[in-house]
């Protein structure tokens, strides 16, 4: 019952703003040259001549069609303006919304006032770029880049700062033209003030390397955030200072600087309330822009992570977190031919987490579950370094150097509680590390004439880890699995170190038959050597584990040929391609040497139809070679967790993938209509996949390539809608994945389809309230031979922002969570409120600001998760009910 008074009252809400929308008038048209042609992409504005503010926007169709919805009894100022033609103006109080207005543009012998009339439309498009004026969609009480590009069209930001845009993710994020923290989108979201920015500009297939824009098909997606005139040429941002009861802390700093010449950032802060600027995850996700070149030919190697097995905490999962960071970025142009960039990141956090957690195995017994609880805590320390040189002596020449290096040092210690049929056991584990990696990589790019193009490319990079696994356990650990003598308690520590050096190299040569068919050639090679070593031993034991010991080597070596060709007619693009790649490894280990060679050719396919300039249709065939790593090959044993050992496998072969992937994206001004959608379909052949063997609560694991094969289908469509003050959003997202894999040496069909769907509206009442109502639904099917369960999450949510009084701002949200595991009948009611009250005086940099998160005061959320051979479902410890007192300063 619960549930259905929390939607009922949503959908009260919702049809009251719906009653708001149906207030407005459209007003329709159709705009014609002086031969009675249609004018597409034609801006269209009215500007409310009481408030001078935009009342609505629009552009034309193909058929020169607009259609805008305006807000009836005011007088608007209507203008029309299109490149090359005179600007048509006509003032308008009353209009039929059944009846068509013609408007008829001259032609113009001049550009002049050019540039004033795009600088106030709300949306312009020029070729591959999409510009938008923030102005005419923030209402003032923004407060980061990521509140802006909520309310742009066709936008969409999740809860880790990632950007999409009509559905494709972005790649690369430039402030004035310039690379912010190497185009990290977290980073530029979550920091730069929204006050600061002006437009915000999509850039379509970008590429900054000049001499091969437009032949390569990897489609870079980039934003470019243009800064408002009074924020060039000197310091801006905002600083931050807060404090709560049960000692809660804040201090955040944003300090930025633009001129021509030089660019620089500064990013400061610490807090122990959650806010996430730089976490773990991004730690090891921050590569500085340096991807390998293997990748691009169809060649991978699955090098196993260095956050394996460590928890990863956010606000939505973790009982206490505490971060610092510290992080610096610099662009300097002393001329137009050589520009010096890059950044400094430090970081730390301390962070604590409980759970507890039914977990059910997929063994052939009876006896299959385990409750257990945990207290974890995950401390870290990293630091990340990048500088590039780029010279370019002239636009057809490009060339670039780069250096990158990543450290941390980690620790996760837990305390567990297992309970598996009639037996308790109390383990304490610590996994610690410091890994580090360096990256070389040199760049140059060299078009001697319009129909050739040169270039080569070199990458080096040496990677380290040694974790370090520290159990112990007051019941002898891994039963029927390795023979231990009887004790009191047991503790063992396995030492490991992981060293990993790569080489590659590249040459790329373009020849331009001519302005619609070109060709590519390319030679290259790829070196990877990785060591092993590791060792187990027993704390007050003089036990030699020999079954545990690793010495290993392994080498992979690619040398490859490729040839692509494309080419453009009508309105599609062809592009089809090959590689040729001679493939030699070697694996030595157990004071023998195993080597392999072979020769795999990986087609490649791209196509794009550019059905209209706002509809396009791109599908990808990928085919790719998966090899193994040393940490799969190691014939010592490994303990992966307090009741797994794993064991490699030295005769793998790699797997082939191949991949199809189709997205559709339309993008409509004219009707407010935007669609985006994609589905990717993957086929595995001989992939690696783990093997179990159960003994009681403990496993043995092992990799094998599995014969069958394994397919894993995924979609999304999303869809926005907006008129003048309404906008509507909806999307639905599918994954389905079947596995084979081996449980009990008996082969097993794992398989999971899980399936989201949600649904946003926004609304405006009286122009000071804005309310989105939203709701989720996510259902998390899993099925495993006889063993079947469900999860489902319904999650209606509500967001106010309320103009109170004069700057004095009410900003809350609240989210009902209604969570059920079907197999055992547990369900689970957890809802949040937070709420934020802020005053800022009108032209005052001072900021006042009391917020409240979590109001309610839950403790605990529901997860669940699937693996090859465990499901497991988490009530998980969160951050009890805090406040603070922010004072913000803006610079």
């Amino acid at each position: 019952m619960p549930f259905l008074k929390q939607t009922f009252a949503f959908v009260i809400i919702f049809l009251i703003s719906t009653v708001a929308f149906a207030q407005n008038k459209p007003l329709i048209g159709q705009v014609l040259d002086s031969l009675d042609r249609p004018i597409a992409y034609a801006n269209v504005v009215a500007i409310n001549q009481s408030t001078q503010k935009i009342g609505g926007f629009g552009i034309t169709n193909e058929e020169g069609r607009f259609k805008i919805t305006l807000a009836p009894g005011s007088e608007y100022l209507l203008r029309v303006s299109f490149v090359g033609y005179k600007q048509f103006e006509r003032l308008i109080s009353d209009w039929d919304s059944e009846v068509q207005m013609q408007i008829v543009l001259e032609q113009s012998d001049t550009e002049l006032g050019l540039v004033e009339v795009v600088s106030e439309m709300p949306v312009t498009m020029k070729g591959d770029t999409l510009t938008y004026k923030t102005d005419a969609f923030t209402t003032g009480t923004e407060r980061k880049l990521e509140d802006v590009l909520e309310k742009l069209p066709g936008f969409q930001i999740d809860d880790n700062g990632d950007v999409k845009v009509q559905g494709k993710k972005v790649d690369k994020v430039l402030v004035d033209g310039k690379t912010f923290f190497d185009g990290d989108t977290k980073l530029a979201t979550k920091n730069l003030p929204a006050n600061a920015v002006d437009r915000v500009q999509v850039l379509k297939n970008f590429n900054e390397i000049s001499p091969i824009r437009g032949l390569d098909n990897d489609e870079t997606l980039a934003l470019n955030i243009q800064l408002k005139e009074g924020k060039k040429n000197m310091v801006f941002g905002d600083l931050t200072a807060g404090a709560g009861p049960q000692e809660r802390y804040l201090g955040h700093a944003n300090t930025f600087y633009y001129a021509p010449k030089l660019n620089l950032n500064l990013i400061a802060g610490t807090n122990n309330v959650g806010e996430q600027t730089f976490t773990l995850q991004d730690y090891f996700r921050f590569s500085g822009g340096m991807a390998g070149l293997g990748g691009r030919t169809g060649s991978r190697v699955s090098l196993s992570a260095d956050d394996l097995g460590i928890p990863m905490a956010t606000r939505d999962n973790a009982a206490s977190l505490e971060t610092t960071l510290g992080a610096f970025n610099f662009n300097y142009t002393p001329s137009k031919k050589w520009r010096h960039s890059g950044f400094l990141i430090g970081s730390s956090s301390d962070n604590k987490l409980g759970s507890s957690s039914l977990r059910t195995y997929l063994n052939s017994g009876e006896n299959n579950q385990e409750l257990l609880t945990s207290a974890s805590r995950v401390e870290n320390q990293s630091g990340l370094l990048k500088y590039g040189l780029t010279f370019t002596p002239k636009e057809e020449t490009y060339f670039k150097y780069s250096f990158f290096g990543k450290l941390a040092d980690i620790e996760n210690s837990n305390f567990l509680n297992s309970n598996f049929g009639q037996i308790e056991q109390n383990l304490a584990t610590v996994q610690s590390r410091t890994p580090y990696s360096l990256q070389q990589k040199g760049e140059w790019y060299h078009a001697p004439s319009e129909k050739r193009v040169y270039s080569m490319e070199v990458n080096w990079e040496k990677k380290f880890s040694d974790p370090l696994y520290d159990l112990t356990t007051n019941l002898k650990p891994f039963v029927n699995l390795l023979p231990i003598l009887d004790g009191e308690s047991y503790q063992f520590l396995q030492q490991q170190e992981i060293n990993t050096r790569t080489i590659e190299g590249a040459f790329n040569y373009y020849h331009i038959l001519n302005s619609t068919n070109h060709l590519n050639g390319s030679l290259g090679y790829q070196n990877i050597y990785q060591g092993l070593t590791g060792t187990l031993n027993q704390v007050g034991s003089e036990e030699v584990f020999e079954e545990f010991e690793n010495d290993n080597e392994y080498g992979l070596q690619d040398i490859y040929l490729g040839l692509t060709y494309k080419t453009k007619w009508k309105k599609f693009i062809l592009s089809p391609s090959v590689y040729l790649h001679r493939y030699a490894w070697q694996d030595r280990q157990l004071g023998e040497e195993l080597s392999y060679d072979k020769v795999l050719a990986l087609p490649g396919f791209y196509s794009k139809w550019s059905i209209k300039t706002n509809k396009s249709l791109t599908y990808r065939f990928q085919s790719e070679a998966n090899f193994m790593d040393i940490q799969k090959l190691a014939q010592g044993y490994v303990i992966q967790d307090y009741n797994a050992i794993f064991q490699g496998n030295r005769f793998l072969d790699n797997g082939l993938f191949y991949t199809h992937t189709l997205d559709y994206t339309h993008f409509d001004m004219f009707s407010g209509l935007n669609i985006f959608g994609n589905l990717n379909w993957q086929r595995k052949h001989d992939e690696l996949i783990t093997t179990t063997d159960f003994a009681g609560i403990n496993r043995l694991l092992s990799v094998l390539n599995v014969e069958p094969v394994n397919e894993t289908l995924n979609g999304d469509v999303r869809l926005d809608k907006r008129y003048n003050k309404f906008k509507f959003e909806a999307g639905g997202g599918w994954n389905a994945f079947s596995t084979n894999l081996v449980l009990d040496e008996n082969p097993t069909r794992n398989e999971q389809f899980s399936q989201t769907y949600d649904f946003k509206a926004t609304t405006t009442f009286f122009k000071v309230l804005e309310v989105d109502l939203g709701y989720s639904f996510t259902a998390n099917a899993y099925n495993s031979g006889e063993i079947k369960n469900t999860f489902t999450t319904h999650s209606p949510k509500i967001e106010i922002d309320l103009d109170i009084w004069k700057g004095l701002k009410l900003n809350a949200d609240y989210t009902y969570n209604s969570y059920l595991n079907k197999a055992s009948g547990i369900r689970s009611d957890f809802e949040f409120l937070n709420a934020f009250l802020s005053y800022q005086g009108k032209s005052s940099p001072w900021e006042f600001r009391i917020s409240v998160w979590n109001m309610l005061d839950t403790r605990s959320i529901r997860r669940d998760s699937f693996s090859e051979n465990l499901i497991s479902t988490y009530a998980y410890l969160v951050q009890p009910r805090y406040g603070l007192l922010t004072v913000k300063f803006d610079l």
